[in-house]
């Protein structure tokens, strides 16, 4: 089983977008695939066509903090993907994750491992994060297999991207088979020249943690999520340009994690 944070401590990045995406990419490869949605606003949930407001506080991660097993709260969409839904109520998850044990910091990771030892674990887990650093973060840290930011050729992004790998580097701390953040250049313009400059600023800054896959601005994107659906759903006109990319995505991630088994199992 891998686990994916997709996280920037900024808002506005396309973080919920990727999440979606790519969970998506990974169910069509025949992986059983959960996205766990950590932001109180239930942007991924919404996404993927699930009613947040059939959904009870307990179905969320909030209900895992307290002992539910993690499947149990987890609806199987349209598209396949299974999602432990975001609850209005998760805007206190800070405070939720205070009085756990440890102050919460390995909530998920042994709610993944409790999973894992019933028998029928996912392949892959994805977690869509809010926009900040926080007890959140953390907990998805302690539990990850890798980081991924969505990046965009701005002053204030780039320097949000330094303060999350700088929390990477503290989680490695508990989580030492937690890479270096995996920088994924989302809605982006590569032919732009105010693109290529940050384009190669990241390449100085942070080299092979830049991942090869590119997202660019695609009408496609914006569109599947006024529709709850994700790019492998859509049929617009430039879906079928951008399922592609998502597919190169999650075949780069397996590759850098050396997931053959788990690629081999896909149909």
């Amino acid at each position: 089983m891998l686990t994916y944070a997709v996280s920037l401590e900024k808002g506005g990045t396309g973080k919920s977008s990727v999440a979606v995406n790519l969970a998506a990419a990974y169910q069509q490869r025949g992986l059983r695939t959960l996205l766990i949605d950590l932001d109180a606003q239930g942007h991924a949930t919404r996404w993927l066509g699930v009613d947040v407001a059939a959904v009870r506080p307990e179905d969320s991660i909030l209900g895992v903090i307290r002992g539910r097993p993690l499947e149990v709260g987890a609806v199987t969409t349209a598209e396949g993907v299974a999602v432990l839904p975001a609850h209005p109520e998760m805007a206190g998850l800070p405070v939720a994750l205070a009085s756990a044990p440890n102050n919460g910091l390995f909530a998920l990771r042994m709610a993944l491992a409790d999973h894992a030892r019933r028998g029928s674990a996912f392949d892959i887990v994805i977690c869509d994060l809010p926009p900040a650093r926080s007890p959140i973060l953390a907990t998805a840290l302690a539990a990850a297999n890798r980081c991924i930011a969505p990046v965009q050729p701005e002053d204030l992004i780039i320097q949000a991207l330094a303060d999350l790998s700088a929390s990477v580097r503290y989680a490695q701390q508990v989580n030492p088979a937690l890479p270096d953040v995996s920088v994924l250049r989302n809605r982006y313009a590569p032919r732009s020249a105010v693109d290529m400059v940050y384009d190669d600023l990241l390449r100085t800054d942070y080299g092979e943690q830049v991942l090869h896959t590119i997202i660019p601005v695609r009408a496609a994107i914006r569109e599947s999520s006024g529709f709850r659906q994700s790019v492998f759903r859509y049929q617009g006109g430039d879906a079928a340009e951008v399922r592609a990319l998502f597919r190169q995505l999650a075949a780069e991630l397996l590759t850098r994690d050396r997931a053959e088994p788990i690629a081999n199992r896909a149909v």
